[in-house]
């Protein structure tokens, strides 16, 4: 759909579809365990980078892989700091978000 309707180029659905997969998967498993969706949407980003940078080791993702990396910890920081999660909440946030994301584009790019 995302290629034939919107005719967006392969790249970009599969961050679509990686994105809308993760959002699919925390909401499952918000059912049972608290999780911290702020921290699994930054270190997707981060996962996208990481994969752009190893597939495509011209395209200059460094730099926007180590500006997210700052930003993920900042963020996590944060969540704890508030006190809305706990370490192991963040952690699986984290853990759940840079998978699918990663993992996502690291097998179909």
């Amino acid at each position: 759909m995302f290629v034939i309707k919107i005719q967006v180029n392969e790249i970009m659905a599969l961050l679509l579809i990686s994105t809308t997969i993760l959002v699919l998967v925390l909401t499952i498993i918000t059912l049972w365990f608290k999780v911290s969706m702020h921290a699994a949407g930054v270190s997707g980003v981060v996962g996208f980078f990481l994969v752009f940078g190893i597939k495509f080791p011209n395209s200059m993702a460094l730099y926007p892989l180590l500006t997210f990396l700052i930003l993920a910890g900042l963020v996590m920081s944060a969540r704890l700091q508030l006190n809305a999660h706990s370490p192991k909440e963040v952690l699986a946030g984290l853990c759940i978000g840079f998978t699918v994301c990663f993992g996502t584009l690291y097998l179909f790019v």
